[in-house]
């Protein structure tokens, strides 16, 4: 038979106990073989998640790939071919231990990270990745996004603005027409701020014209944008789009000097970077004096434009690797940063939608800055953070603040401790890596009048786009490999033992169950009735009523060794005065029962539970008595 037969609801037979406690002992040997043989593969680990996400950073793409392991190996990337892959993959490892409110809790992620530059504009399919994790071959998920081409859109500039005639190079004339414009007459070079860098540090580009005294210069126009391969690049608009010029002298010629381009590129590999060729047009003004007077009259004076193409040719930077090792929990920040933490919401209630916002301010590569890894404590929903970014570019570098805005919502009463966040970046003052954090917050969250549906409306509402964090698994919820795994094991042994020998005392000191039952009545019944005095206060979530109720049917039941199904409102003082309970006992704990019954179901109740538990409480004190 698959169970077994109780007939009689008072007594247990010796015959039957010996049964289940030889049951219990056969499947305690066998999960202490199964735990021996687990434990001697030291190869599993717990659930394993491998995600992808991808991100645009003004006109670029940080593509991410994301496995909740340190230990994972053989990481296989899908086709880029649609992108220019600018960086990567850069790997980075995440691990955190912490203790909150006395419960320990840990995790681990590896992050492979490119900074990519669409090739075409459109719909982009990106594959899924591959990794292996402790034998098992992982899948992340799939992406779609609408992308648009990097660098497709052509600058100009406007021309040396100034005197008369628009012409501050030269004052006294301009060249007769028909004189060639020759390379001593104008150039364009680029001068960068440094040569030598790290990577992901800021670099300064320059690009200035040269005319000589005589040449009067109308406009400058970029016929294409540079092909930045390997850089993350941001122009520097001109202040009102004009040209300031200054005086300057060169192997014994003057020339009118002005910047009329400016990027700032962050280098995103190693090694010598080549920045390209770019090509100017130039409108050169000439002196026509063979134009008539009326001609010369409608055409500015008898001047003629003519177009002059100047190429500035190609440089170098050394980029060189940021030191090793790099921190494990290392964000990828190069530059200048400090950061801070605080909780928006000062109370927070159980199912009220709170934010936790962190703001990072500083000079560097802010726009490749993932949001920081909060570890939230269990109690609490948590969804992806929202970032909006503040920030300039400057002949420094990108200079402003990122805030990171993280909604949770508490699901229960209790004091709970936001723990302090680690922020890692490289200082390029200092030449070294750096570590700053937030401040631990420690909040107290009280009873709130919320419900899940409340919660939702008020999300829906906040934001459209906040989406509930979640692991996608690719493996059941163990997999091969880890020290967590063997101390669950070693743990699940020693409970074996443990539970072997309370079954050998179990079945010595509980041969009379109906003994035992009794002995533990008072006890269950306290601490039932404990339970409603928490929901009373609040402290507690439940039904009042059907707390009480249960604890005085249960209490009868276990006093005198009876089915619950035997008792109710109609039978129970016939069954107390049978056990020899006064009468007027017996009725004032069926009034009781009744009432509380009835006011499950009965609106407006509430009043009086504070009297219902303190005589539920009375009376079984009065019982406890008559059974002595």
């Amino acid at each position: 038979m698959g169970g077994y037969l109780i007939q009689n609801n008072n007594t247990l037979s010796t015959y039957i106990q010996q049964n289940i406690v030889k049951s219990i002992k056969h499947y305690i040997t066998r999960i202490m073989g199964v735990s021996i043989l687990l434990l001697c593969s030291l190869m599993q680990t717990f659930a394993q998640s491998f995600t992808a996400k991808i991100e645009d950073i003004g006109g670029y793409y940080r593509l991410s790939f994301t496995v909740s392991s340190c230990s994972a190996s053989a990481f296989t990337p899908p086709s880029l071919s649609a992108f220019e892959v600018l960086s990567g993959p850069n790997e980075s490892t995440f691990r955190n231990y912490q203790m909150v409110n006395g419960h320990s809790s840990s995790s681990e992620s590896t992050t492979y990270t490119y900074i990519l530059s669409a090739r075409q504009n459109g719909k982009i399919n990106i594959g899924a990745a591959s990794i292996r994790v402790g034998g098992k071959t992982l899948r992340s998920n799939a992406i779609t996004i609408k992308a648009k081409k990097g660098n497709e859109q052509n600058g100009s500039h406007g021309g040396l603005q100034g005197g008369r005639n628009n012409n501050p190079i030269d004052h006294g004339g301009v060249q007769q027409a028909g004189s060639a414009v020759t390379q001593r007459d104008l150039f364009i070079d680029v001068t960068p701020s440094r040569t030598r860098i790290r990577e992901q540090e800021a670099v300064l580009l320059t690009y200035r014209i040269h005319v000589r005294a005589g040449v009067a210069l109308s406009n400058t126009s970029l016929t294409q944008k540079p092909d930045f391969k390997g850089l993350i690049s941001q122009e520097i608009p001109l202040p009102g789009n004009q040209i300031e010029t200054t005086i300057e002298h060169r192997g014994g010629t003057t020339y009118r000097t002005g910047t009329i381009l400016q990027y700032v590129v962050f280098p995103q590999k190693t090694g010598h970077i080549t920045i390209p060729s770019i090509t100017f047009d130039c409108a050169v003004m000439q002196q026509d004096h063979t134009m008539d007077l009326a001609d010369a009259f409608f055409n500015g004076g008898g001047t003629v434009g003519v177009q002059v193409r100047r190429k500035v040719p190609e440089i170098s930077l050394q980029v060189d690797a940021l030191p090793q090792p790099k921190p494990a929990n290392f964000s990828g920040a190069v530059g200048k940063f400090n950061i801070q933490g605080k909780l928006l919401s000062p109370h927070v209630r159980t199912n009220d939608v709170a934010t936790y916002r962190i703001t990072l301010n500083g000079l560097g590569n802010m726009k490749l800055i993932s949001a920081p890894t909060i570890n939230f404590p269990k109690d609490f929903d948590t969804y992806d953070p929202k970032t909006n970014e503040k920030t300039q570019i400057t002949a420094s570098g990108l200079q402003g603040q990122l805030t990171f805005d993280y909604t949770f919502v508490p699901r229960n009463v209790g004091d709970y401790t936001i723990p302090a966040t680690d922020f890692v970046f490289f200082d390029t003052e200092s030449g070294s890596y750096r570590t700053i954090h937030t401040e631990a917050i420690t909040l107290h969250v009280t009873k709130g009048e919320r419900s899940n549906a409340d919660v939702e409306k008020q999300l829906a509402l906040l934001n459209s786009d906040i989406r509930p964090l979640h692991k996608v698994s690719s493996t059941p919820w163990f997999a091969w490999g880890s020290m967590a795994y063997i101390v669950l094991i070693a743990l699940i042994l020693v409970a074996s033992i443990i539970l072997w020998q309370f079954c050998n005392a179990w079945a010595k000191s509980n041969a009379d169950i109906v003994s035992r039952r009794r002995r533990n009545a008072g006890k269950n019944t306290l601490r039932r009735l404990h339970t409603s005095q928490q929901i009373l206060q609040g402290k507690a979530q439940g039904n009042f009523y059907s707390t009480l109720s249960q604890a005085l049917v249960r209490y009868i039941a276990d006093t005198f060794n009876l089915e619950m199904a035997d008792i109710n409102t109609e039978n129970v003082a016939t069954l107390l005065t049978s056990k020899n309970i006064p009468q007027d006992l017996a009725t004032h704990y069926q009034k009781l029962l009744e009432d509380c019954q009835y006011a499950q179901y009965a609106p407006g109740s509430n009043n009086n539970q504070q009297a219902l538990y303190e005589a539920a409480v009375s009376i079984i004190e009065n019982i406890n008595t008559h059974i002595k």
